[in-house]
């Protein structure tokens, strides 16, 4: 009886997950006001036509895909940087950079992989480690008091970053509750 009981209780759990709190006609502008930065994962899921018919999930997936892309486009820019740099100082935060930025990229391709096969708490940190990352990136310059040519790039993906992970972290407190019903 206790079985059947926690399996109504998960039902009604996911259920009200995926209906009451989050509708899909709001489903974006709800997700993301639980985000560190509600403007930016507004605009940028709703810029994206497939969040319209997306769930969580797929809302999580499309903000990695977003962050892969700018991560990506960002290494580009950090190695074209490196190779132009004269100044040494700059030079030695853009080896700094590429270094971060390579790391990124695995993150996200982790975070993608873990989200995809529902190990979120590893999409979620994977998620954080990627916009770590990026900061480090810009603390080099900070630290070593020197003007960055990669702040708005930087900032950027640390939000898309964290916004991501939030979004995923949804995800995880969802199986969370799952698992705490389930044993009980």
């Amino acid at each position: 009886m206790a079985l059947v009981f926690s399996l109504f209780l998960l039902f009604s759990v996911h259920q009200s997950f995926a209906t009451k709190s989050f509708k899909k006609d709001d489903l974006v502008e709800q997700v993301c006001k639980t985000t560190m930065d509600p403007s930016l994962c507004e605009s940028t899921l709703r810029s994206n036509p497939r969040s319209s018919g997306s769930d969580v999930k797929g809302l999580a997936h499309i903000m990695l895909e977003v962050s892969l892309s700018k991560g990506s486009d960002n290494f580009a820019q950090v190695k074209k940087l490196v190779g132009n740099a004269t100044d040494p100082i700059a030079k030695q935060c853009l080896d700094v950079c590429v270094t971060e930025y390579d790391l990124l990229i695995d993150d996200v391709n982790e975070a993608i992989h873990y989200l995809e096969s529902n190990s979120f708490k590893e999409a979620n940190g994977h998620a954080g480690w990627a916009a770590d990352e990026a900061e480090t990136c810009e603390d080099c310059f900070i630290e070593l008091k020197h003007p960055s040519p990669l702040t708005d790039r930087n900032n950027l993906f640390v939000h898309l970053g964290r916004v991501s992970r939030d979004i995923i972290y949804l995800l995880q407190k969802k199986v969370d509750i799952i698992h705490r019903l389930v044993k009980s």
